[in-house]
C-alpha cells in the first residue's frame, strides 16, 4: 500500500474558503453601507418635502431671503449627512411641480400643487471585488411626492 502525499490539500482548501468568506464579509459591509446611504437620502427627501409643503422659505427678517426652491435644496442638503451638496455634481436633485391652477412659481409649486422631489445618487462601492461585480457604482434613486397645503400665494 502506498501512502498518498496530500499535505498541500488543506492549504488549498483554506485559501478557497477564506476567499469566499472575505467576499461574503465585504458584501455584507457594502450592502449595509448602501442601505444606510439610501435610507439617509430617503429621509432627507422626506424632510425637504415636509418643509416645502407648508410654503416655507428661509427668511431674513420678515421676507424670504432665498427662493422656496433654494430653501428646499438647503433643507435637503442639511439633512442628507453630506451625500448631497452643491459641490457634488454627481448627485442630481429634481423638484417637479404639477399645478392644478396655473404656473408653478419657482419650481416649488404654489398652494395645492403636487410636488415631487427626486434625488439620483451614484453610490461608489468601497471594496474592489464588489465594485467589479456591479461595475464600480450603483445608482440610488429616491423620491417623495406630496400636495402642498393651503398657504398664501405670496409665500411661494
Amino acid at each position: 500500500m502506498t501512502k498518498r502525499n496530500d499535505s498541500g490539500q488543506a492549504l488549498v482548501e483554506i485559501a478557497f474558503s477564506i476567499g469566499i468568506f472575505l467576499l461574503l464579509v465585504w458584501g455584507t459591509i457594502e450592502f449595509g453601507n448602501m442601505f444606510n446611504t439610501r435610507t439617509t437620502l430617503q429621509n432627507a427627501v422626506r424632510q425637504a418635502g415636509r418643509y416645502a409643503l407648508t410654503g416655507q422659505c428661509i427668511t431674513l427678517g420678515s421676507s424670504c431671503s432665498e427662493s422656496r426652491y433654494n430653501s428646499i435644496i438647503q433643507v435637503l442638503e442639511g439633512t442628507s449627512d453630506g451625500y448631497i451638496n452643491s459641490g457634488n455634481a454627481a448627485s442630481v436633485v429634481s423638484i417637479t411641480c404639477t399645478n392644478a391652477g396655473g404656473g408653478c412659481p419657482d419650481g416649488a409649486g404654489g398652494p395645492h400643487d403636487l410636488v415631487t422631489i427626486t434625488v439620483t445618487y451614484p453610490y461608489p462601492f468601497v471594496s474592489g471585488p464588489i465594485a467589479k461585480l456591479f461595475g464600480g457604482t450603483y445608482t440610488i434613486v429616491v423620491s417623495s411626492s406630496f400636495q402642498n397645503e393651503q398657504f398664501p400665494p405670496s409665500a411661494s
